[in-house]
């Protein structure tokens, strides 16, 4: 009788431990707010964090409303400040009307569109004004923005934060594999919900932003090549006309 009581103490001894525990654990490690540096790895170099945060941290979703066939768009962008004021980069495709069908969020804090700064169908992304956010620190420009001569180098290191799938914001790493035409490859993840999310390069620098997943053709049909992503460079962008 005293051995199984003993047994019985023991097993509920070792629950109440993993409980307090585990309790323990998550009060010590929690983060104070969903998705901050606090959950950066360690593991990277100052420079490398200097880009994950730049990346994380001017992340942002975007959601489109089109009324006239009641659908939804769902995609990625990235804040930044030009002159005081503050805008969203992003794609075109899936923006077909005004400028006020536009929302940017994270988590909670939502921002309407304010009004359409540049609209290139072309090279296929937009920049519209917004409010100032208070859960996002947006990046620089033209400081944060890279160059064609320091980096564009095959097998660099990337990072692009974003919402593919409509999950997110998640962080992913990637190289620069190359260039078609006018378009940047990049090796890394992403599926519909990414397009429209800024590529980091290790330095910090914005090189680009999310249009597309290629898309390979072999003789059993065509298939999604979710891990070759097309960029478009960011000198395709024209910051120049924020100033008119």
């Amino acid at each position: 009788m005293a051995k199984a009581i003993r047994k019985t103490l023991s097993i509920i001894f070792a629950v109440v431990l993993g409980v307090s525990l585990t309790t323990l654990l998550l009060v010590c490690h929690a983060p104070e707010y969903p998705y901050t540096n606090q959950l950066i790895s360690n593991n990277y170099d100052l420079n490398q964090k200097k880009a994950i945060r730049n990346s994380v941290n001017s992340s942002v979703g975007i959601v489109y409303i089109n009324h006239a066939n009641e659908s939804v768009s769902s995609f990625s962008g990235t804040y930044f400040t030009f002159g005081g004021k503050h805008y969203v980069l992003t794609t075109a495709h899936g923006i077909f009307g005004q400028c006020e069908n536009i929302v940017a969020f994270h988590f909670e804090e939502t921002v309407r569109c304010i009004k359409y700064a540049k609209f290139d169908h072309e090279r296929d992304y937009v920049i519209f004004e917004i409010e100032k956010m208070s859960t996002r620190t947006p990046i620089k420009i033209p400081h944060t923005l890279a160059t064609l001569a320091k980096n564009y180098n095959i097998l660099d290191k990337t990072y692009y934060t974003g919402y593919p799938n409509r999950v997110g914001p998640t962080t992913w790493t990637g190289n620069i594999s190359g260039f078609d035409g006018d378009y940047l490859i990049i090796q890394s993840y992403a599926w519909p919900g990414s397009s429209g999310s800024g590529v980091f390069d290790e330095k910090g620098k914005l090189i680009g932003i999310i249009v597309a997943i290629d898309i390979g053709q072999s003789e059993y049909g065509y298939q999604v090549l979710n891990n070759s992503l097309i960029v478009v460079p960011i000198w395709h962008v024209d910051f120049d006309s924020l100033m008119e």
